[in-house]
């Protein structure tokens, strides 16, 4: 009788250790990925396009495959492929720096890195030399300013100057295919933080779609040098016969469409830069460019770029809200009658410790217009207190981050600034991108 029991307890005991053991694996496949990335298409086929060539690599630490392997790490193993050199954009290869913040060359297992920013944004030609293909696999977050695609078309135009085929394994656009909007990028505002003229803030492509458009706009390249906190970045000039001209090919993913949000791919998340540790925190950045113009949150406080703070003196290099002007219940109502998708999308609450905070909460990245609600901020600092640009540097500054003369004008100029206007603005300037862009749209 003992020994039955002991036999039937075995068997539950053994039941229990296997319904452990095999949750994760259902869990895993469950979450398994439904997109294949540029990187994980490229392996299945065997790195059909590399093989014999000696090439270079424009990456960093969030370029890695679906299975979360270093996409430069896969190449070098790669057989008949020699990667020769790695090109590190803003942050390093290894996600380490801070923005502005430059950093000197290396190497890495025996391969030299050398890095691609600040004076040296455009790859020198020694790096180059010898080179029959530069790989890049880069990942953005959907927005014009966020600018590791800006490193891509440098590394592009340096490329096709010395006849190099330039191969773009592509990624996920964070937001969508389908979210384009905000400011346009003006001619005569165009540099390192937005080379290419007429491209809305939000731009609703793939790095891949983003290359071809480059590519095939049948316009030339004149971003002007900046110089920014000190760091020194350098214009770009090509002609559109050069672009068109150069060899591009494009490794698409398979599996994503144009609806999807990145947690919709299934795919893991990998930090793209020191700020952006998760996808939250890519979605807080996003929501809150516009904003930061008259906010001292950079993200810095644990990634959370999501806060409102109403006393700023030693922000950047504007006049701000000042709390004598406005009080926090204001704010709130005055972004809740301009900009659409609360209460589904976002919501404000004032801190509890402190009134002259507020906190906003992104329900839903879907229903909300990152464009609109950055825009009626400023227009809210422009109502409510002295915000202003004072000088021809800061005005510079502006409009290289915006892009559109007339808000910058408007904010120099001490101008109250009219939302809904520059919401009609925008959207016509919107529809007019995705015409001039559907032509490269590799996804549906």
């Amino acid at each position: 009788m003992k020994i039955m029991k002991a036999i039937k307890g075995l068997g539950i005991l053994c039941l229990f250790v296997s319904a452990i053991l095999l949750t994760p694996l259902r869990h895993k496949e469950v979450s398994k990925p439904v997109v294949k990335l540029g990187i994980d298409v490229l392996e299945e086929r065997g790195f059909d396009i590399l093989q014999g060539k000696r090439i270079g690599i424009l990456t960093n630490q969030a370029g890695v495959n679906s299975r979360g392997e270093l996409t430069w790490k896969i190449l070098k193993n790669a057989p008949n492929v020699n990667l020769e050199v790695i090109l590190a954009p803003v942050h390093g290869l290894k996600g380490q720096f801070m923005a502005y913040e430059t950093f000197y060359n290396d190497e890495i297992e025996g391969i030299p890195i050398y890095s691609v920013y600040a004076s040296n944004s455009k790859p020198k030609d020694v790096w180059l030399r010898g080179l029959d293909a530069v790989v890049v696999d880069l990942q953005g977050i959907g927005i014009r300013c966020y600018n590791y695609w800006v490193f891509m078309v440098y590394t592009m135009v340096a490329c096709f100057e010395k006849n190099i085929e330039l191969i773009i394994l592509d990624r996920p656009n964070p937001l969508g295919g389908h979210y384009v909007g905000g400011p346009i990028m003006e001619s005569d505002n165009t540099s390192i933080w937005g080379p290419i003229e007429d491209m809305p803030l939000f731009h609703g492509l793939t790095i891949g779609e983003l290359a071809q458009f480059v590519q095939m706009s049948n316009r030339d390249i004149a971003a002007r040098k900046r110089i920014e906190t000190g760091v020194i970045f350098p214009g770009l000039s090509c002609s559109k016969e050069v672009l068109k001209k150069g060899k591009l090919t494009v490794v698409p993913m398979e599996g994503w469409k144009r609806s999807m949000l990145w947690q919709d791919t299934k795919l893991p998340w990998v930090q793209t830069s020191p700020n952006i540790a998760n996808l939250q925190s890519a979605y807080e950045f996003v929501f809150w460019e516009l904003g930061r113009l008259v906010s001292a949150n950079h993200g810095l406080d644990n990634c959370s770029f999501l806060t409102i703070e109403i006393d700023w003196a030693n922000s950047l290099p504007f006049h701000r809200f000042s709390s004598k002007f406005v009080i926090s219940h204001r704010i709130i109502e005055f972004i809740y009658a301009n900009c659409p998708g609360h209460p589904k999308g976002y919501t404000l609450t004032i801190n509890k410790r402190n009134k002259n905070i507020i906190e906003i909460n992104i329900k839903d990245i879907r229903k909300v217009s990152p464009g609109i609600f950055g825009l009626t901020l400023l227009a809210l600092s422009q109502k409510y207190s002295k915000f202003y640009s004072d000088s021809e540097e800061n005005h510079s500054h502006l409009g290289a981050e915006i892009g559109d003369n007339e808000l910058v004008e408007k904010i120099s100029s001490m101008e109250h600034i009219n939302p809904q206007y520059f919401k009609d603005k925008w959207h016509t300037s919107a529809l007019q991108f995705i015409e001039k862009t559907k032509s490269f749209h590799l996804y549906e």
